[in-house]
């Protein structure tokens, strides 16, 4: 029997929280038929760690830390006789381009084709029907969401038309899958645009509730995702850049930006 894979390999700020929250919620509907890896165990394994410092360094050393983490993984996974598996981790596309803007995704073909390999390996023998999946997102609105996210987790500086000229050398997230595509001729890769996403059943969890190809009665009790990552608005981002160039020290300003996500969030609740 075949075994069918799906490897949802990012990209970064393309709805994988909510794709993520999708995978966790069904996950007593995955779990008879796929073995289902999520950021909580590849972090807590330190294999998201080990990706991001290949996508940084990119020498045979780090390549193949990465390799033995996620071989050391796959060995405590319970297959059984035709169980699949389905992963979701942007990470392995090595670290979010605004932090690595030397190379941006350059190193991601050959992270996805560690991952395939070792996991061809892990399962020598039995039929495997591989999908990687990369979830796009159009251009101006991804750095604007990278932009949002680093004011919020880092002390940028930089306004969003500095920031975005910084970008402006960066490959496309389309170039992204291509270059992943022709690194790996042998393996199916799908991409999905998250504007697309977000007008069908299950949002960025769309693509896995079609790959799981439920019986009706199942597919019947698949639950939308939960958590997602809401855009904030410009003016919390405003207020968030001046606290950036203000001179609070860092508790000071990790409490403050909580506040002005906090007071954000509640306002979206109250008027949706």
């Amino acid at each position: 029997m075949t075994r069918r894979i799906l490897l949802h390999l990012g990209l970064h700020k393309t709805g994988t929280t909510a794709a993520q929250s999708f995978l966790f919620e069904n996950r007593a509907l995955i779990w008879p038929r796929h073995a289902l890896v999520l950021p909580y165990v590849t972090r807590k394994s330190g294999l998201s760690e080990a990706a991001t410092r290949h996508s940084l360094y990119g020498t045979f050393g780090t390549l193949s830390e990465f390799g033995n983490r996620w071989r050391e993984l796959l060995a405590t996974l319970d297959f059984g006789e035709k169980r699949g598996l389905i992963l979701s981790e942007e990470n392995f596309s090595g670290l979010r381009s605004s932090r690595n803007l030397v190379v941006g995704y350059a190193e991601a073909p050959d992270l996805a084709a560690c991952v395939v390999d070792t996991l061809r390996n892990r399962l020598v023998g039995s039929e495997l029907d591989i999908t990687v999946y990369l979830s796009l997102r159009q251009r101006g609105s991804w750095i604007r969401s990278l932009w949002a996210h680093d004011l919020q987790r880092t002390r940028l500086v930089q306004d969003f038309d500095t920031f975005r000229e910084k970008l402006e050398e960066l490959p496309s997230l389309q170039q992204t899958a291509d270059a992943v595509r022709d690194r790996l001729p042998s393996v199916r890769v799908q991409t999905e645009w998250l504007e697309d996403l977000r007008e069908r059943s299950f949002g960025p969890g769309t693509p896995f509730a079609e790959f799981l190809d439920l019986p009706p009665e199942k597919a019947a009790l698949l639950v939308k995702p939960t958590r997602s990552n809401p855009a904030l608005p410009r003016e919390a981002l405003s207020e968030m850049l001046e606290l950036n160039r203000s001179g609070l020290d860092e508790v000071a300003l990790v409490r403050q930006k909580a506040r002005i996500v906090e007071r954000a969030q509640n306002s979206l609740t109250t008027n949706t």
